[in-house]
Formats: C-alpha cells, structure tokens, sequence
C-alpha cells in the first residue's frame, strides 16, 4: 500500500513554518558579530543594568518612555547577560513571537491570506532592522500583532454569530482576555504604541464586535491611562518635552513621509532605487492584464459577504485614525519618527493578507498576475531590509572599537573630556571607570582651548568645528561608522598615541 498522502491543511503548515524559518535566518543575519551599540541602546542597556529602585527613580521617571521593555530588559539580561548579541537576543525574540502570531491567528481562512500576511511583516525592513535592536520597537510589533490577531479573530466570530450572539464560550472569553491583556503590554512599551492602542479600542468600541458591551471599555481605558498619570506625576512634564526637542517634522508632509518610511519604504523612490522600475514594469504588466481580460469577465455571481471585507474597513479605519491623529499632534508637538510607526505594521499585513483573500474572485490570469506583482514588491522589500541591516552592522556608531583604543592606548588615564550623551550610559559598559568626566562647558566654551583630550559623542557633532578651530594642534580622530554622528577624540600634540593602528579614522575636514 502506498502511504497517505499529507492532508492540504499539514502542507500548509509546513509551508508557514518554512518561510517563518527563513524570514528569522534573514532578520539574525550577523546577530553573532557582537557589532556596537549606538547612542539609544547604550541607553536601553545601562538603565536596565541599574538597580531596580535607581532604573526607576533615574532613568524612567525622568524620561519619556513606559517601563515594561527596561523591565524586560533587565530580566533579560540576568539570565543572558549585557552583550550585543544577548539583549538583541531579546529583540530577535519577540520578532519571531510577532511571526508566529500572524501565523496562528490567520489560521482557518486558506492558506493564502496567512503566507502573504507572513511575508509582508517578515520581509518589512523595519521588521528586520529592529530585529536586532536593543530598543522597544520589537516588542511593540510583537504586541501588536497579538491584540490585532485576538481582535480580528473576536470580530469574525461575532459576526458569524449574527443575528444572535449566544454567551462567550470559553475560546471566546480567552480572545477577549488576550485582546485586554496585549493593549495594557502594548501600551507600556512605547507612548505612540499606547495612542494606537487608544485607536484600535475607539473603533472596536464604535463598532461593537469585538467587546460584547460597550462600557466594557471604559475599565481597560482607565487602565490604559493608569501609568501615564503616575508618569506624568512622577517628574517635571517641561524637562519630559525637552527630551523631545530634537524632534522636527514638517506638518502633514513630514508626517507622511515618516509614516512611509516606516511602513512602506517601497512608495519612496530614494529607498528603493533603481529596483523601483521593476515594481513599475510589473505593476504596469498586471494593468494591461486586468484590461485585456475584462471584456470577457462575466457578470459576477451574487456571493455571500466574506468576512475579509469588513476586516479590510476596520484596518483601514484604523490606520487612517492613527495616521489622523499623528497629523494633528505634529503641528502642536513634534513626535513622528519612521520607528514608531512599526507599531501599524501587523494591520497593513493582514491588509496585504485580506486584499489577496478579496482577489479570489478575479480569473486565473488576473489572479497569477496580481501574484507575480506581489512577489516583485514583497522581493524589493526584502532586498531594502538586507541592505539597512548589512549597513546596521557597519556600525552605526562605533562606540565599541573607540572605547577600545582608549582602553589599551590609557589616553584617558588621567580623564578625558565627554560630552554629547550621558557618560553614565558609556562608562562602565565601555569605557573604563573614571576614564569620562564631564565637559563643564557649553556651546559656548567650544571656542575655548582644551586642556585634555576630548572625547565627542553623538550630540557633540555640531561643537566639533569649534572646537578644531580652537585647538589646531588636536588631532581629530573618529570610529567608523555608518552616521555622520560618529563618536570622536580630539588628541593633544604630546599624546603618543597610534589610532590608526586601532581602526580609527582622521576625521573628515
């Protein structure tokens, strides 16, 4: 007898698994390198260090941040350690916990709907650019597509219950119990993933789907805002505003572009390059496909509504809240960044995901050559990830391989001058203890004669013509990297010292 074949439903799941696996190899690419920190994680890392009461008391109060990624952070990091590649470990994690929610709560509606929603998330690049971030934005994505999962799974079996909704049963009470749980996570990660929370639980609350009754929302709403008030309460609201400042978008264009820069790089011609042709040629190719074919469509057959359309209205709803809401906001404050939007990211794939579930009614051809078009762009998409991650690994601040020069060269033995980010955050995690002390001049005193070495950090950048000027015989030195901002050290004629011989670089004219 020959052996039974797989059922369809077993092909499927390998087949998710499969390029579940291979978008992960993709996003741990280099993890092992060990490559610096740059300016945010130093950050991350050095609060999460801290001691439990010290963490809270002096890096959380003070900014402008929720608790729960330093929490986990700091969890983290007793069990693997403060190394590159074990905290961003933690990130590499909660991506793949983001894949595998998408997997799972696209189940039950074909195949199709959940490879494409898979692949959109796993081939974004900023799903593979933070994957490898010692900062909150993968577990704001993991989050995420958690609470969209429990709430578009909640809504399709409310509407499939219509018009009689029996009492909750079990699975649906642990949807709904999964749908609170992850918008108090979510919203305790990042500020701007808590304002998405705030959207969602609007429109799920409008449309009465997902929550049975509508005052339901008022208790998770109060919980929403619990640690937002005792944040605000906890330190002065002008000093949390002036870590911001540096913050600038341009009202509604800007905002736009932050938003697609962080969601759909592939609208941005300097992004994708001269690839963006091919998106063109094929995009073109399956027009001409769609009006060659259309003169011998029949009339479609009358259908039974699917869910996928009123699921395509909600997201839709959603995002262009959110999106309305930052628009508004930037005007008045400033605070749209590409990173933030990676929170809208799980609802703009299962959009991908229900938008070719809705093409199933288009013929073969028109259908093979919306597939040939979403594998180009699904193509590129990845291609402009690979390419931001291999340039993330440059570094994008070399603080590691400056810290080490001045470990082994002892220019700082007797202290250097830093400046530019809080030297708690650099020293002891890279450079030696006391090596740092605080420059005690401002702008200003750029134009002043230094008396030791200086060592410039990712805010100093703009005093360093200055400080050149003031002092011709220093010699500048930097760490290479991939920003502009690299971190630099600006030697006395008497120091001895080699840098080039230890990787660094004269600093550009």
């Amino acid at each position: 007898m020959s052996p039974p074949r797989p059922s369809p439903l077993r092909i499927q799941q390998a087949l998710t698994a499969l390029l579940i696996l291979f978008l992960l190899a993709g996003a741990v690419r280099g993890l092992g390198e060990g490559y610096s920190y740059w300016s945010d994680e130093l950050w991350s890392v050095s609060a999460s260090r801290a001691d439990w009461g010290v963490m809270l008391r002096d890096w959380l109060l003070p900014d402008t941040h929720p608790p729960l990624y330093q929490a986990l952070l700091k969890l983290w990091i007793a069990l693997a350690g403060s190394g590159e590649s074990a905290t961003r470990s933690l990130s590499v994690l909660m991506a793949a916990a983001s894949l595998v929610a998408m997997a799972l709560f696209s189940s039950g509606r074909g195949a199709g709907r959940r490879l494409v929603s898979v692949a959109f998330l796993g081939t974004s690049p900023a799903f593979l650019f933070y994957s490898q971030e010692t900062r909150s934005y993968a577990t704001s994505l993991a989050f995420s597509a958690v609470m969209l999962g429990a709430a578009l799974q909640l809504r399709q079996r409310a509407l499939a219950a219509l018009p009689r909704r029996p009492p909750p049963d079990r699975t649906e009470t642990s949807l709904r119990d999964l749908f609170v749980l992850s918008c108090l996570l979510l919203s305790l990660t990042h500020y701007l993933s808590a304002l998405f929370v705030l959207v969602v639980l609007a429109a799920a609350t409008a449309e009465g789907l997902i929550l049975r009754r509508r005052r339901q929302a008022l208790p998770l709403l109060a919980a929403l805002l619990a640690w937002p008030l005792v944040h605000l309460l906890g330190s002065s609201f002008s000093n949390k505003l002036e870590r911001l400042d540096w913050i600038r978008v341009t009202p509604i264009s800007g905002t736009l572009s932050e938003f697609l820069a962080g969601t759909l790089p592939l609208l941005i011609p300097a992004r994708v390059g001269p690839a963006g042709w091919l998106l063109i040629a094929t995009a073109l190719a399956t027009a001409v496909v769609f009006a060659v074919t259309a003169w011998r469509c029949r009339p479609p057959l009358p259908a039974p509504p699917g869910p996928e359309a009123g699921e395509v209205r909600f997201l839709l709803l959603v995002i262009a809240a959110f999106l309305g809401v930052m628009v508004a906001l930037d005007p008045i404050k400033p605070l749209s960044q590409a990173r933030y939007f990676i929170v809208v990211l799980p609802a703009l794939a299962w959009l991908s995901g229900d938008g070719w579930e809705l093409s199933r009614r288009c013929g073969r051809a028109r259908r093979g050559a919306l597939a040939a078009m979403v594998a180009v762009a699904l193509l590129l998409q990845w291609q402009i990830g690979v390419r931001e991650l291999a340039r993330k690994r440059t570094p994008l601040q070399d603080y590691k391989a400056m810290a080490a020069f001045v470990t082994r060269s002892g220019v700082c033995r007797e202290g250097c001058w830093g400046h530019g980010w809080p030297l708690e955050t650099l020293s002891p995690l890279y450079f030696p203890p006391d090596s740092l002390r605080p420059w005690p001049g401002g702008p200003q005193a750029a134009a002043f004669p230094l008396t030791r070495p200086f060592l410039g950090f990712h805010g100093a950048r703009d005093a360093l013509p200055k400080l050149r000027a003031a002092n011709p015989a220093f010699a500048c030195w930097e760490a290479p990297g991939a920003w502009r901002t690299a971190p630099f050290l600006l030697l006395p004629p008497t120091s001895r010292a080699q840098p080039a011989l230890a990787g660094l670089r004269p600093c550009p004219p």
